[in-house]
């Protein structure tokens, strides 16, 4: 090895071919990045994808709640109040729609989806209740709005609730993906900048071992070297 190093041809080659092996490994390098940016990019869309949804749930919640109120206050007209109606059900089929959607992004993103099934669960009864509630109303009475809102108002409180829990492990699950996959890339990085690194040493170390070899011969004595 020492010999090979020391001709300069044989030097030039050495060179060559560390270089090579330098721009490969750089190569590679550049891909493994390249492709922890574009998981850590599909990760984090995923993510913004799950509170979306629930965003859209929670939207489309206080809509529905608010058909509520214009259905009680429109009862004693017809056109007015059937037109609240169906906005009333069309908001509690997006809410369905937007929490069915956030539970599935949920589990394909390996998350605990017992939270959201209870949202869903408690949702359907909420409607129910609603239902329950409209059946006391009476347009000829002036006052039965009054009576049908007593029978739901504070009901949609602890929906809200869990729906805001839903939200808060979103957030620090969200946290906790994005914590581990920069602490996954600041691994890959030291590790790659060490190989790199690895490698110009033992390159370096090579010329200047190889170089000294030649210089030890050549200043010793004839009788030694012979």
């Amino acid at each position: 090895m020492q010999d090979y190093i020391s001709k300069p041809k044989h030097l030039a080659k050495f060179f060559v071919v560390m270089t090579l092996l330098s721009l490969l490994g750089g190569y590679q390098f550049s891909q493994l990045i390249y492709r922890m940016d574009g998981n850590y990019l599909q990760r984090t869309e995923k993510m913004i994808a799950i509170e979306r949804s629930l965003g859209d749930a929670t939207t489309a919640l206080g809509r529905q709640i608010q058909e509520w109120k214009d259905m009680l206050l429109r009862a004693s007209d017809t056109e007015l109040y059937n037109k609240h109606k169906k906005a009333f059900f069309d908001s509690g089929s997006k809410v369905q729609e937007a929490l069915m959607s956030t539970k599935n992004a949920m589990r394909d993103n390996g998350m605990d989806t017992s939270e959201i099934e209870q949202v869903l669960i408690e949702h359907q009864a909420l409607s129910s209740d609603y239902l329950l509630a409209n059946s006391v109303l009476n347009p000829r009475e002036n006052n039965s709005y009054l009576e049908a809102d007593k029978l739901i108002i504070g009901m949609d409180r602890s929906l809200q609730q869990h729906i805001a829990k839903v939200k808060t492990d979103i957030v620090k699950f969200t946290e906790l993906q994005l914590k581990e996959t920069i602490t996954t890339r600041k691994n890959r990085y030291f590790l790659g900048l060490t190989g790199a690194s690895s490698l110009l040493v033992m390159s370096l170390f090579g010329y200047f071992f190889g170089n000294r070899s030649k210089v030890n011969q050549t200043n010793m004595p004839d009788d030694i070297s012979s």
